[in-house]
């Protein structure tokens, strides 16, 4: 009898510290959030952006007042693009005229000729020249073809100018220009979707890839941290792009544990990519309207071929 007790009072001691140890494991994975500052990480110190660049951000800023928030959202739809994008992005600034979304936004130009071109057609409003010293490395002005030279050093800049509008308080909604937009309430879809998180992307595999060319950042220390460490990687390597290297970073600096996690995914069949879409056929098939569609997995004309044929090249 003596032993049997022994026995119970043994267990029930294993019991309570394996409880103790999962309480106090999880109190330490809650302790160090994304958020905390990592000792191989520190906050920058950039200088406020040129007048001109300065201008075009705050005439452009989204002011969003959040149910629950004392402080608004100051957020800048982006795009980030250079001459041999820009029949692609005159096609995206229709998209955003269509659905009534085209009275801020920003288009920050790679070279010159995107300006001469945007105030051509009366944009002048909606596009500033990227500081010539945000560059870490030189940018041609031509079409970039998937994963060539010019493709790996423009989406470079691209992260470049995300993180610069970060340290400027802004909630950074980033978009590529091979996407359409197809509904007015795509913000405030993303703003549902992200809820308290830091960040939220579309999707480019099911709950397991992000996609780099379309997102919405708010200006916390967790997207400083992880835009801080994709600029690190990408200035190291000649080879990775920067979808790649975005999401190395997100699986080796944050907690996968969906709970602690600083990002959420949008959802894949309301924010579909071109797999999904024009392959897969997945948001036609299962009866949804996305609210937008991104126009990757096709290189060069098949882009804009396959928006032509879905009555989205607008142009």
């Amino acid at each position: 009898m003596f032993e049997l007790r022994s026995i119970k009072f043994a267990f029930g001691l294993a019991v309570l510290f394996i409880c103790l140890f999962s309480l106090y494991t999880l109190q330490q994975r809650t302790m160090t959030t994304p958020d905390v500052v990592s000792t191989k990480w520190k906050l920058k110190n950039y200088a406020q952006p040129p007048p001109d660049v300065l201008a075009a951000i705050d005439r452009n800023t989204i002011t969003e007042r959040m149910q629950g928030r004392k402080k608004p959202l100051n957020i800048l739809l982006i795009a980030v693009v250079n001459t041999g994008m820009m029949n692609y992005t005159l096609n995206w600034i229709e998209s955003l005229k269509l659905t009534g979304q085209d009275d801020k936004y920003l288009v920050f130009a790679i070279d010159q000729g995107v300006v001469d071109i945007m105030t051509e057609r009366g944009h002048e409003q909606h596009v500033t020249l990227i500081p010539a010293d945000w560059f870490h490395r030189p940018l041609d002005s031509g079409f970039a073809r998937w994963k060539s030279n010019s493709y790996l050093s423009i989406t470079h800049a691209k992260t470049l100018v995300v993180e610069r509008l970060l340290y400027s308080d802004m909630t950074v909604w980033f978009t590529d220009v091979d996407i359409v937009f197809l509904s007015p309430h795509i913000r405030a879809t993303m703003l549902a979707q992200m809820g308290g998180r830091d960040m939220v992307f579309s999707q480019e595999i099911d709950q397991r890839v992000i996609n780099s060319g379309f997102y919405m950042m708010r200006p916390t220390l967790a997207s400083k941290r992880f835009m801080s460490l994709v600029i690190q990687d990408q200035d190291d390597t000649q080879v990775l792009t920067q979808q790649k290297v975005m999401n190395r970073v997100l699986r080796s600096a944050f907690t996968r544990d969906f709970m602690n996690c600083p990002y959420r995914f949008l959802d894949m069949l309301l924010f579909p990519n071109g797999c999904d879409y024009f392959r897969k056929n997945l948001p036609n098939r299962l009866g949804i309207q996305p609210l937008m569609l991104h126009a990757n997995c096709l290189i060069g004309d098949k882009k804009k071929d396959a928006l032509a044929k879905e009555g989205m090249w607008y142009l």
